[in-house]
């Protein structure tokens, strides 16, 4: 399996960034619109903000597959 150039790599940073920014547009949305009860809507949006994160950016894929 070869690895992914660094072009590829950049790119993907970009997409998940680009939805990332997306999110939390959301939740800036809902936030100061939904006056009452926004509290669960933006507690369920925290984990598609916080997956990419933590897959993408903190490589947390490595604590479980080590790099040979």
């Amino acid at each position: 399996m070869s690895k992914p150039s660094l072009a590829a790599k950049l790119r993907l940073g970009f997409y998940v960034l680009g939805a990332l920014m997306v999110v939390e547009v959301t939740e800036y949305v809902i936030g100061t619109r939904v006056k009452r009860g926004a509290w669960p809507y933006l507690a369920i949006l925290t984990l598609p903000g916080a997956l990419p994160i933590l897959y993408y950016f903190m490589h947390i894929k490595q604590l479980w597959h080590h790099e040979e």
